[in-house]
């Protein structure tokens, strides 16, 4: 047996009223309510006027400039307005949430040394690669200083991208910023030659200059024929060590320096 009370919709309203209510309800309705013309809500007829200037006034964000009614202010600021400020996942940076996409697209890619398998990682691929890092899966654990370089990195040899000669991984960094290709070893000697004799060099340190450099020019290449680019020499002025791709033009340019002193 079906106990549901009947009810009926109020049209002032919109609610179900018990039907044994219905008569007194629309009444009251009627004479104290009324529906909003602009979002169909019943609201006290004296209120009206408040009612929609409050809710349904026309109003721009203050970020965007974008128009709308004021009751919809709050939801645009806090989930629509493309200027609202975002957090980066990355480095935690607000930034206007139409900026970042792009800022995190560039901020993911950046890399960070993994402490436990001694391998770079971009920040976006950190979760992913904490779960399959071969360290982890054999139990190791970090280095206990940040002084030491991870165990598996001091046997590894690299490729100078420029010279296409192999160091260690812990040297490769300093050597690339020492590291001149050949071609631009030749211009680069070349052209200070003529700039050391075009400024007037004195007859000594004219002698001193062209010494430095081989009978048979640059075009052999800087390290001499039959050479080894992968070995490492000293400069007999100021004992930086350097590999012998870059230290025949640094020699000249040193020596010159000592001498001017």
């Amino acid at each position: 047996m079906d106990n549901k009370e009947a009810t009926r919709t109020c049209g002032q309203c919109h609610k179900e009223v018990a039907e044994a209510n219905f008569a007194l309800h629309e009444t009251h309705c009627s004479r104290f309510l009324c529906l909003c013309p602009d979002c169909d809500e019943p609201v006290p007829r004296e209120q009206l006027n408040q009612h929609r200037e409050e809710e349904h006034t026309q109003v721009r964000c203050s970020k965007c400039n974008q128009k709308m009614e004021r009751c919809h202010l709050l939801d645009h600021e806090s989930d629509e307005c493309v200027e609202r400020l975002q957090s980066c996942q990355f480095c935690e940076l607000e930034l206007p949430w139409k900026e970042l996409g792009k800022h995190c697209l560039v901020c993911g890619s950046r890399t960070e040394l993994c402490r436990d398998c001694g391998r770079y990682v971009t920040l976006k691929d950190q979760p992913k690669h904490s779960l399959t890092c071969s360290a982890t899966d054999n139990g190791t654990g970090p280095p206990q200083t940040t002084s030491k370089l991870p165990p598996n990195k001091t046997n590894i040899a690299v490729t100078c991208r420029t010279c296409m000669a192999s160091f260690p991984a812990e040297d490769i960094e300093e050597h690339e910023l020492e590291c001149v290709p050949a071609t631009r070893w030749d211009d680069e000697e070349a052209e200070s030659e003529d700039d050391f004799f075009r400024q007037g060099a004195t007859p000594w340190l004219s002698r001193t200059y062209k010494s430095t450099i081989p009978s048979d020019g640059p075009s052999r290449g800087p390290w001499g024929d039959g050479g080894d680019p992968d070995q490492i020499s000293t400069c007999p002025h100021c004992h930086l060590t350097l590999p012998l791709i870059t230290l025949r033009w640094h020699t000249a340019k040193c020596r010159i320096h000592v001498h001017l002193k």
